[in-house]
Formats: structure tokens, sequence, C-alpha cells
């Protein structure tokens, strides 16, 4: 069942998806964050673990944007402005979180054969790819910003 429109509703749901994100942006982290450590080889990015905790998150993303798929929306309102415009948010968070949870397996099976061409023939492609989702989402958040301004503003 879907939820009562309101700005209350409308700022948890934000926050429960800034909360995935950040989650998101750890798992990443594991994976993509500088350290010496990596830098001499003394430690490999657990990318298992990666993904294993990003998949969690990507199933609350799918059930938020049910939730948000559910809503009756209004294009003329603020409130039903601001959930359009996180459907396609959550869309591309979803997007992103599932590349990531794939692109984390190629880099474990990479990590245990020491003889994978992975690294020199499709991970730099892969990385790009990932930037280009983490992008697309990115963007549409800017423009969920704004959309909840105009919310804060017509209260």
């Amino acid at each position: 069942m879907p939820f009562d429109l309101t700005p209350e509703n409308a700022a948890r749901f934000s926050r429960d998806a800034s909360a995935l994100v950040r989650g998101y942006i750890a798992a990443q982290n594991d994976v993509f964050k500088f350290s010496f450590m990596r830098a001499l080889g003394l430690k490999k990015p657990d990318a298992a673990k990666a993904a294993a905790d990003a998949s969690p998150l990507l199933d609350k993303t799918h059930a938020m944007l049910e939730e948000v798929r559910e809503l009756k929306l209004d294009a003329n309102e603020p409130l039903g402005a601001f959930f359009m415009t996180m459907r396609p948010y959550l869309r591309a968070l979803e997007e992103a979180m599932t590349f990531f949870i794939n692109f984390c397996g190629k880099i474990d099976t990479a990590q245990k054969d020491q003889h994978s061409r992975y690294w020199k023939e499709t991970y730099k492609a892969d990385l790009l790819e990932l930037q280009h989702k983490e992008q697309e989402y990115l963007k549409i958040g800017l423009e969920l910003n704004e959309k909840w301004k105009a919310l804060k503003g017509a209260q």
C-alpha cells in the first residue's frame, strides 16, 4: 500500500534514499579507495565483500522504487513532481548498483585467476561503464535536489 503524499513522508523517503547512497558509496570505497597497503601490493580489495555489502542495498532500492511506482502522482503539485523525479533516480541507482555488484564479481574472479586477461582486456571498459552509470544517477540527483527546494519553498 502506498504511503500518503506529505512533506514529512517525502523527507523520510529522501533520508532513506540518502542512507542507501551512503551505504553504496561505502561498499565502493572498499574496492576503489586508495590505500598505501594496496598500492604496495600488501592488501587486495575484497570485491566479494563489497558485492555482498551492496546486495541488500540493491534490494532496498528496488523496494523503494516499487513504493514510488504505486503512488498516484500529479506533476503539477510539488510533491508529485518530486516523486516523479525520484522514480528515475532510484531506477538509475538500481542500475548502477546492479552493474557494481556484477563488476565486483568479475574483479573477484580475476583476482583468483593469476592468468586472467580481464585486467588488460575489459577492466577499463567496465570501469568506464560504471562511471557512466554513476553519472546518470548523480545527474538525476541534482534535479531531485531542485525539486526538493521547490517543495520546501511551496510550504
